[in-house]
């Protein structure tokens, strides 16, 4: 049988060096050179004409990978390459030491039985992978072994031979559609500890014994809460309608939050399991890197064991580049690709990433057990520059769950969504959970650098151990949250800032936060197409904060700012008032309290006012219970009411 030089096989797109699969290794076609008769061997499947050795059996068209007919060399083994230059089914257990997919190559799992895929080095797909199982009885898994993460560089635009993990490269294509199940759905009511029995608010489309499932923490935030085991990880053991039998009883509480009026919110359930997955291992992580000019479909995918960290100084730190998923400067050549049903488990670093990769639809998917932020792309290096932008992102139902920074303390603003910049970008039905982290880390973070105008609403963040929301931008762009809830969080349900911006928040519900529903750092300026805008808030402290509407430091612009707006908001449960006016900073035009707040409600005190805000600052009230007034310091014109520690000017 003839063969091609390794030149040859460069030329071809196999790049054996160059791609990370490792040297040495020969594609034996018709004509040509002898290959040598000793050192590695590759396995490749057969050209045109040649024995394909297919089993009468078989249900599936192509080269059945068990068949040494299939292959130039024989059947590949461990420390071998499998070359795919055509269609190959892989209908057997195998362990190889690498697998390329070339262009025109198609390399399948058998849909009909269960199989796994052990290499130990790199998985370039050139061609096209496919993994479909054809029922819920069959598996196909795809597991790296033996991945040395300290060998990692990380990093560029092409495939690296230490840097071990799926790459999707050229014209490459991923079809992954595991059996479809219900991602997740929400408890039909409080847990409590001891319980056995789960009964779901949706069905559990697709879950069967077995299943792995999470538990997510609603309890008020306390010491507790950043230990993992709140999440808790329990099994299926039967299944009736909408009531699940757990292996084990839960051990903590899961209550029921009254977080939006008239309504409740319990425990997030989420669904670990699928028949389809792609594996490193715990001690040796890998990553999916796709750079590939056609959009990827990966459906009903569990993707566990990726994103290498490495040893710095007394903690770890990641890999740039080497993700759970990491869409890396397709432009639109991902557009249309879809990502739904897949969850990210158990990673160390980014769950999912469309770096510079426009129309990518992330849908019902699930990051969990994730460290640094899980829905990000790559931000602003600097204040003074803009971020990359990747256009017509969506986030459609998804959830970041224990979002976790190495170590915790040193997680400044870490997110479960890191909403970055680009165009047409939508956030919608989400849920961002447990996301640890030090200061400013959030649920949701409008990062400084990489503003994006998104579509925002119908987002949940609750039980993060800084806020929910968290905002620093300078911005003349007219943002607008719609239809958030925040509950739980260890700080404040939204804190906004930077200095100054028209962003509007409309129709949010801010239930037991416990330093305060809002922290406000912002204000507008004169000509900003409006002021920063709180329309239609409620905000329930739930007896944990002392204020409910925090105003801490703030630059205006200078010299004419727009008065901050809360309009139609209503206010209960704070311990000393609604809102606090606390920051005692310099005198000056620059940091003037100036509040307008119209048509609101208030249960408990309203208003207190430090007697150190800058004088000439001015809170102006429009309710009916209140009529029309203005509020200023305590040692300026006006009547005295104690309880605001203010004086009052009626108007």
């Amino acid at each position: 049988m003839g063969g091609l030089s390794r030149r040859g096989f460069l030329i071809l797109g196999g790049a054996v060096g160059a791609s990370g699969i490792a040297g040495g290794v020969w594609y034996l076609g018709r004509g040509g050179d002898q290959a040598p008769s000793s050192g590695p061997t590759t396995t490749t499947v057969p050209a045109p004409g040649q024995s394909t050795g297919a089993s009468a059996r078989s249900p599936v068209r192509g080269n059945r990978w068990s068949d040494p007919g299939s292959w130039s060399h024989g059947v590949p083994g461990p420390g071998q390459t499998a070359v795919v230059t055509r269609s190959i089914v892989l209908d057997t257990d195998a362990s190889v030491g690498g697998v390329a997919v070339m262009p025109g190559g198609h390399l399948s799992f058998d849909p009909h039985s269960s199989h796994e895929l052990t290499v130990s080095g790199n998985v370039v797909v050139r061609g096209q992978l496919m993994m479909r199982p054809a029922s819920a009885e069959v598996s196909h898994r795809l597991v790296f072994t033996g991945v040395r993460e300290h060998r990692f560089v990380g990093g560029g635009m092409d495939v690296l031979e230490h840097d071990i993990g799926l790459w999707v490269m050229d014209a490459g294509r991923l079809d992954l559609a595991g059996t479809p199940r219900l991602a997740w759905t929400r408890a039909g009511g409080g847990l409590s500890a001891g319980a056995t029995t789960i009964t779901l608010q949706a069905d559990p489309v697709g879950w069967r014994v077995g299943d792995e499932l999470v538990v997510t923490p609603t309890a008020p935030q306390g010491e507790e809460d950043r230990d993992e085991e709140t999440f808790e990880r329990v099994q299926v053991k039967a299944l009736s309608g909408r009531t699940v039998t757990l292996s084990r009883p839960l051990r903590h509480q899961h209550p029921s939050v009254p977080a939006r009026p008239g309504s409740h919110l319990t425990a997030e359930v989420l669904n670990l399991t699928r028949n389809v997955g792609i594996e490193g291992t715990a001690d040796g992580r890998a990553h999916i890197f796709i750079r590939s000019r056609r959009p990827q479909a990966l459906r009903s995918t569990a993707i566990r064991h990726m994103g290498p960290r490495q040893p710095d100084e007394s903690a770890t730190t990641f890999v740039p580049g080497r993700y759970g998923i990491h869409f890396h400067m397709c432009g639109n050549g991902s557009r249309g690709s879809l990502v739904e049903g897949v969850v990210i488990r158990d990673t160390g670093s980014h769950a999912f990433v469309a770096h510079l990769s426009n129309g990518v639809t992330f849908r019902d998917c699930v990051s969990h057990d994730t460290f640094e932020d899980a829905y990000w792309w790559d931000q602003a290096p600097d204040t003074r520059s803009a971020g990359p932008p990747s256009d017509g992102i969506v986030y459609d139902r998804c959830v970041a769950s224990l979002v976790k920074h190495d170590p915790p303390e040193r997680g400044y603003r870490l997110a479960g969504f890191a909403l970055s910049r680009g165009r047409g970008n939508v956030a919608r039905g989400c849920v961002a959970v447990g996301v640890q982290g030090a200061t400013d880390a959030a649920g949701f973070l409008w990062p400084e650098g990489s503003e994006g105008v998104w579509t925002f609403e119908g987002c949940v963040a609750h039980n993060n151990d800084e806020h929910g929301i968290f905002t620093w931008q300078n911005t003349a762009l007219v943002h607008t949250i719609r239809d958030f809830v925040g509950y739980h969080n260890a700080v404040a349900g939204i804190s906004h800032g930077a200095y100054q911006n028209p962003y509007v928040y409309r129709d949010l519900s801010l239930y037991g936060n416990a330093y305060a529903g809002v922290v406000v750092h912002a204000i507008s300026n004169a000509e900003a197409p409006g002021p920063l805008t709180f329309a239609n808030l409620t905000v329930d402290g739930a007896g944990r904060s002392e204020y409910l509407v925090v105003v801490d430091r703030h630059h205006p612009a200078v010299p004419v700012s727009r008065p901050t707006s809360f309009t139609g908001c209503s206010f209960a449960g704070a311990r000393k008032a609604a809102f606090g006016w606390l920051y005692q900073g310099e005198d000056g035009p620059s940091n003037l309290e100036l509040f307008e707040l119209k048509s609101c409600r208030y249960r408990g005190n309203e208003f207190w006012l430090s007697r150190g805000i800058v004088p000439g600052s001015e809170i102006r009230v429009s309710d009916p219970v209140h009529g029309s007034l203005v509020l200023r310091r305590a040692d300026e014109p006006g009547s005295l009411v104690a309880r605001w520690n203010a004086r009052m000017t009626r108007l």
